[in-house]
């Protein structure tokens, strides 16, 4: 081993990792006009460690994941049913360790040109299909599963299949369960692209993907972009959307109707049967400035017989989860910091920006802002009236990269979302009005 000494870590593998510190802040005003909070400031370490593949075939690798709580407001700790860190720390409310990936990958070997292909199974960050993780956090989620992916000269398939999860605040890896805590036995993600090479830079995209949790929910997406090169360096990016989710069987299980005493326990079902999300937006690049204008809408009726503690019919959502402590892909253009603006019947609209002050002087910086507006909803009384409901959100993103001092490794970004609706529409739906803040600082290494 001496003899190897001097050789580069790119001949025999690599180790990274992440140091970054997190810090939320968000409260909550409920339709009872009682204000709640949550949030922390916490310190996280990732650690990456992966091997090169030996006999260009096989390789190895592992992360692991340390949370440290810095500070927590007192008022924070009795909220979201003792969870009052906003997803920072664990269910205690304190810092926690985590083995989060250890995988082996397969792979072919590169001497087949335009043909790549992978295989790699055990604890990992997998995003095939709609099955994705939650990196916003102090550190991600994880699956523990088979991932696998091919390339055929721009036709790109992948397939996963995940049984266990680690979610983004805790240790180890759990069985995925519904919302009454019944296991679901496995979810399935497949994904399928290509991408049409129409000349002068122009494109168009194709994309497939699922998601299908074992006695659960299927769902089923569809993405077309076409992206269009104009004059003086811009660029008009056209997409459309289409999202489908239908219940699968007897998985599908939530309360139908508030018990007194335990009105904090209701879960009403998301939406009856099936529900559906479609959407189309417009992006166009200059220079510095992205501007980007879209338009959404839902449909996920629930049960009539379905009420919430207020009194109100409960308005239903596209719920793109594949069990209650999962996550699930939804990229629609108006799924914003706060609200996911896909209730029953709402039709939402975006109209926001971003721009990058690299050409101004002040290398690294960008700012961003949305305005979203969300309406068409209907917020009906039990045995009475019914009344149309909206909802609009502001978001402002800020970024900035410590490049100018030398540090290009340090970056910066604060979220700020300002999310306003009917006191009807918290009445029926459940969710708050909210003023929201998230900053992260993090720097990344190589060994």
């Amino acid at each position: 081993m001496a003899n190897h000494n001097n050789d580069s870590m790119d001949d025999i593998g690599k180790i990274d990792g992440k140091i970054q510190s997190v810090y939320f802040d968000q409260e909550n005003k409920d339709a009872d006009s009682v204000t709640e909070h949550s949030g922390a400031w916490s310190g996280a370490l990732w650690l990456n460690a992966e091997t090169a593949h030996f006999a260009d075939v096989v390789g190895f690798g592992a992360s692991f994941y340390q949370v440290a709580k810095i500070d927590m407001k007192d008022r924070n700790e009795t909220t979201n049913n003792g969870g009052g860190s906003g997803g920072l720390l664990n269910s205690d409310n304190d810092g926690f360790g985590n083995l989060g990936q250890l995988w082996v990958d397969f792979k072919l070997p590169d001497m087949n040109d335009g043909v790549s292909a992978n295989l790699k199974v055990g604890r990992q960050l997998v995003e095939t299909g709609l099955i994705t993780i939650s990196g916003s956090r102090s550190v991600p989620s994880a699956w523990q599963g088979v991932d696998a992916a091919v390339d055929l000269d721009g036709l790109t398939g992948k397939i996963a299949w995940v049984d266990k999860v680690s979610m983004r605040t805790q240790s180890g890896f759990h069985d995925i369960q519904n919302a009454k805590g019944q296991k679901i036995d496995g979810i399935i993600g497949m994904e399928l692209s290509y991408t049409v090479d129409l000349g002068n830079s122009s494109s168009l995209e194709f994309q497939y993907r699922n998601g299908l949790a074992d006695k659960y929910v299927k769902s089923h997406n569809g993405n077309i972009t076409y992206k269009l090169p104009l004059n003086n360096d811009s660029t008009l990016t056209l997409a459309g959307m289409y999202y489908h989710a239908k219940e699968d069987g007897k998985r599908w299980v939530w309360d139908d109707a508030v018990t007194p005493g335990k009105e904090s326990e209701f879960s009403p079902a998301p939406f009856k049967d099936k529900a559906e999300s479609m959407g189309l937006s417009a992006t166009f690049d200059f220079d510095s400035l992205s501007v980007m204008a879209a338009f959404t809408y839902s449909k996920a009726s629930t049960a009539t017989s379905v009420h919430t503690a207020e009194g109100y019919e409960y308005i239903g959502n596209y719920n793109y989860y594949f069990g209650d402590n999962t996550q699930g892909a939804y990229g629609m253009p108006t799924s914003s910091i706060y609200s996911d603006f896909n209730f029953d019947k709402e039709k939402a609209w975006l109209i926001g920006g971003e721009y990058d002050f690299s050409e101004s002087g002040l290398k690294g910086l960008s700012l961003g802002y949305n305005f979203i507006y969300g309406s068409g909803m209907k917020a009906e009384k039990v045995g009475g009236k019914s009344k149309d409901v909206s909802e609009y959100e502001h978001d402002v993103t800020v970024k900035y990269n410590f490049v100018n001092v030398g540090l290009k490794d340090l970056n910066l970004k604060a979220q700020y979302a300002y999310n306003h609706n009917d006191k009807e529409f918290r009445m029926a739906t459940g969710q708050a009005n909210a003023k929201y803040l998230r900053a992260w600082l993090s720097y990344s290494f190589e060994i």
